[in-house]
């Protein structure tokens, strides 16, 4: 006698056969971020290409040129206020130009939270303390126009990349994560008593510091706060150098803009400690930030051997 054959139907040998070699079709939990972008979306490098254009122009008027930037700026301002300011916009525009020249889709995970809390806490000072500015001027409202601009965009393509996958993601060796952790708790509480208690720590600062200018500086502790945090949970080689580059241009400037301003007007009562404290802690972020670079060439070694 015949042993029956077991008979199976063509849609049940279909489904087996696709699950063991189909294609697996993603949950709509995360099937957005298979639509996400292998390069730079052509709006945000517009707004970063006209942001950096500006960041040059501004922010070498400042630094370069006081005199002739304190007579057209939005509010007035005072040599070490412009030099400052200067070191500022300067600082951003290393930040934003490694996005740009490196092309890196990466990048964007500490270029554009950085600068959401950059142009958010400017664009929020300014609106609080908006008796600083003259109403009747072009220039103000072109100031509040970008800011708005540049911090709209920062938020939709923060959420844009919110669940996008980063393959050269690594957690940094030896005492970095602990290190950047520390550096982001330091910079952020600095930051935060700048914005929330300005009298007295504008008090502490190196030069006479108003209201103003203590909540409008919070922004650069902060957004190097959180820049610090991102990179000390994992960290590519291009973010860790492009971090490293704005720790190092922010501390030069800053140190040289002391330098140049207080040669010419010495105000600074270089006999108390606590300002040779605050030289020092901008001189540690520059070395902090020469570490990185290497740390990151480094790492690039590592991966091409």
């Amino acid at each position: 006698m015949n042993n029956p054959q077991p008979h199976h139907s063509k849609s049940s040998a279909g489904s087996a056969t696709g699950l063991a070699t189909g294609p697996v079709t993603p949950s709509p939990r995360f099937s957005h971020s298979r639509s996400q972008p292998a390069t730079l979306p052509p709006l945000l490098l517009t707004i970063v290409t006209v942001s950096i254009v500006l960041l040059i122009v501004v922010g070498g008027a400042l630094f370069c040129f006081p005199e002739l930037a304190q007579s057209r700026w939005v509010w007035p301002l005072k040599p070490f206020n412009t030099r400052f300011l200067g070191a500022i916009y300067l600082t951003a525009l290393v930040g934003l130009a490694s996005l740009i020249v490196s092309r890196r889709i990466v990048l964007i995970r500490l270029v554009i939270p950085m600068m959401w809390v950059f142009t958010t806490i400017v664009l929020m000072v300014s609106c609080l303390q908006i008796q600083q500015f003259n109403p009747g001027r072009r220039a103000t409202d072109i100031w509040f126009w970008l800011y708005l601009v540049d911090c709209v965009g920062a938020s939709y393509y923060w959420g844009y990349f919110r669940f996008h996958t980063y393959t050269e993601l690594r957690r940094l060796p030896g005492l970095w994560p602990m290190g950047l952790g520390f550096q982001s708790g330091v910079l952020g509480a600095y930051g935060l008593s700048l914005l929330f208690a300005p009298v007295a720590a504008g008090g502490a600062w190196l030069w006479p510091l108003d209201v103003f200018h203590s909540q409008l500086y919070s922004a650069i502790f902060l957004t190097g706060s959180v820049g610090s945090a991102l990179l000390s949970r994992q960290a590519s080689a291009v973010e860790t150098r492009a971090l490293g580059a704005v720790q190092v241009t922010f501390s030069s400037l800053v140190l040289l803009g002391i330098w140049l301003v207080d040669r010419e007007v010495q105000v600074i009562d270089w006999g108390l400690w606590v300002n040779w404290m605050w030289v020092v802690a901008i001189a540690l972020l520059g070395l902090i930030g020469l570490g990185l670079i290497k740390q990151s060439t480094l790492e690039k070694s590592a991966n091409n051997s």
